[in-house]
């Protein structure tokens, strides 16, 4: 990648975050992500507390697990957890925005988007810390035996496929693709 697309890519990103309400919606988005990762780890907590607490307490208490979460897991699946939140909620605001501008992308890059989000919602993490789909599938521990790092690669692959769709949409956006020959080249059929 140049460093003239690079620079275009961040500026995109300003423009496009600079509205608040593109902005608000990845982070809404984010902290959604992130809020069912707490809950999947600790749904039979919140379960059993309900009764007592009630709905308001039950809250508070997510909520003050949702603050604790990163005491509850490894570093690195905390981290690669807020990463990938991140990037799923810049994903999502930059799907919005491209929806409203009407511009359609190619079908290879959506995919890719997909994968990521999948691969991210599945083992944010690590598994075996029981965060994500697999652990809630009761596939955790027992899966990453035969992961050399625990999970922390599938996390890592999930990071790259949404930073390759989120770069990818993004130059969509002011990258316009024509037929394979220039129009500058071309006058009254000849080539000049």
């Amino acid at each position: 990648m140049k460093k003239r697309e690079l620079k275009q890519i961040f500026e995109t990103w300003k423009k496009i975050f600079g509205n608040w309400k593109y902005l608000i919606l990845a982070l809404i988005i984010s902290m959604l992500f992130y809020g069912l990762n707490v809950f999947i780890l600790n749904w039979k907590s919140l379960i059993d507390f309900y009764p007592s607490f009630g709905f308001i307490g039950l809250l508070k208490f997510f909520f003050t697990l949702a603050w604790g979460f990163k005491n509850s897991i490894k570093f690195h699946s905390f981290v690669s957890l807020i990463i990938i939140s991140i990037l799923f909620g810049m994903l999502f605001g930059l799907i919005v925005y491209k929806s409203k501008l009407g511009l359609r992308g190619t079908g290879r890059f959506s995919i890719f988007g997909g994968i990521g989000v999948f691969l991210g919602a599945l083992i944010p993490g690590c598994a075996a810390c029981g965060i994500g789909l697999v652990s809630f599938l009761g596939l955790g521990a027992g899966f990453l035996t035969f992961l050399p790092y625990d999970g922390l690669e599938l996390s890592i692959l999930a990071i790259l496929i949404l930073g390759f769709s989120i770069t990818k949409i993004t130059r969509e956006m002011y990258f316009c693709k024509t037929n394979s020959f220039s129009f500058n080249m071309m006058k009254g059929g000849k080539k000049i």
